[in-house]
């Protein structure tokens, strides 16, 4: 008896809830407006809308994709995390996490997929947790007595089952010499003594 009631109930419920969304949901456009923009949707279920982009799909100039969704481009000195963010057009890239002026692709500090993406001289194609953990960034290598370890910051890349090759820490010449006494510290020395 008790049993029957519960489903009497629940039976209404969903029927009621389903009338609600039937009216709200009619596979027409929904047209989300806020100050700046006006963006048409389309609703496909309940909290599911179409893509405005996608990879084959691009967003119109001064907007990227972020999630399915065009949004308006980065300005200058916003944090990035990722190719494309920043308002191209005005000429800015991501540069070390931020969008900036002047740079250019393949330089220090941009994004990379390989080691040949990186166009400056000594430079690696290396990951950089700190502003991104998946994407990597053209990286300089260290100067002489620079710190470069105990902690590798040059990970080896894997691209397509195949391993980038060796880069870094260092510059050429140079290498990652141990010169703690009571612990480690590792700074970049030139790989021959000199005078030998």
């Amino acid at each position: 008896m008790l049993r029957a009631f519960c489903v009497a109930l629940l039976l209404v419920f969903v029927s009621v809830n389903c009338k609600k969304l039937s009216k709200r949901m009619v596979n027409e456009d929904e047209t989300v407006t806020n100050e700046d923009t006006t963006r048409v949707k389309k609703m496909i279920a309940p909290g599911y809308y179409t893509q405005e982009c996608n990879s084959q799909k691009k967003c119109e100039k001064g907007k990227y994709c972020h999630m399915f969704l065009c949004v308006d481009c980065l300005k200058e000195n916003v944090a990035c995390t990722q190719n494309g963010q920043c308002c191209v057009d005005q000429g800015l890239f991501c540069v070390y996490g931020r969008c900036k002026a002047g740079a250019s692709k393949g330089a220090a500090g941009t994004f990379c997929d390989r080691q040949s993406d990186c166009k400056e001289p000594e430079t690696c194609c290396v990951r950089e947790p700190a502003i991104n953990p998946a994407i990597s960034i053209c990286k300089p290598g260290l100067d002489e007595h620079q710190t470069c370890g105990p902690y590798n910051q040059y990970r080896a890349v894997y691209i397509g089952g195949t391993v980038q090759a060796a880069c870094g820490p260092c510059k050429s010449d140079l290498t990652c010499k141990q010169v703690g006494i009571f612990g480690v510290h590792q700074i970049c020395l030139p790989a021959k003594p000199a005078g030998k």
